[in-house]
């Protein structure tokens, strides 16, 4: 029974809400590359006791030059439960950060999803707009992001009506910049214009809207 539960837990949550750490916030230098993995999710209530969702993924990014980065990911999770997930995506610097003025980019990205069950193939753009600030001779790193997830479907399941076609979340993040790892730490707010009731698990939001989420990642630059 336990079994059942978490797998639907878990497929609920990464179809619903396929949040993630923020891939690139602050764009590579030319040629540079780096590998990373990320866990957490949505905060959920889970036999009574309040965790985020173990969601994993996987990336890799490279400096298209100074300005521009690509990346790519797997969703390892999803994929043990028989869905191709990945997002696609570049970071493309704006403005560059001038002591306290933080630096701004703009990350468009494609999230892609086949289910081999049914058969069925999702897309959905998103915009992130971050801002961050570079400090200390590690040049360690606080960020903010704004994301937004669009559904560009007329219906959902059971073919009603698609009310909804914009998905947004705000997060604060921090990158602690080491000799060889780079670790993550950020926190969102996930959806805060969709109700959180009633959707199979429960979420931790405030009041009846939304729900927060917590993740950390792990990178490395080469």
């Amino acid at each position: 029974m336990y079994v059942l539960k978490i797998f639907t837990v878990t497929f609920t949550a990464f179809t619903l809400l396929a949040c993630n750490t923020t891939r690139v916030v602050k764009p590579l230098s030319k040629g540079e590359k780096q590998v990373g993995a990320g866990l957490g999710g949505a905060l959920i209530t889970f036999v009574g006791v309040p965790m985020p969702l173990p969601l994993t993924n996987v990336y890799g990014a490279y400096g298209l030059n100074d300005r521009t980065t690509a990346f790519a990911s797997l969703h390892t999770t999803a994929l043990l439960f028989g869905v191709f997930q990945t997002d696609i995506g570049v970071n493309q610097n704006l403005l560059k950060q001038k002591k306290y003025i933080p630096g701004i980019s703009v990350s468009p990205i494609a999230n892609l999803m086949f289910d081999k069950w049914d058969g069925n193939f999702s897309f959905y753009p998103q915009v992130d707009l971050n801002a961050y600030w570079n400090y200390g001779k590690k040049q360690h790193l606080l960020f903010t992001t704004f994301n937004n997830w669009f559904e560009l479907r007329k219906t959902k399941a059971h073919n009603e009506t698609q009310t909804t076609h914009w998905l947004p979340s705000i997060g604060v993040g921090h990158q602690w910049h080491g000799n060889k790892l780079n670790w993550q730490l950020e926190a969102k707010y996930i959806a805060p214009n969709q109700p959180n009731k009633n959707i199979v698990v429960d979420y931790i939001g405030l009041g009846d809207k939304g729900t927060f989420g917590l993740y950390i990642g792990v990178s490395r630059k080469f």
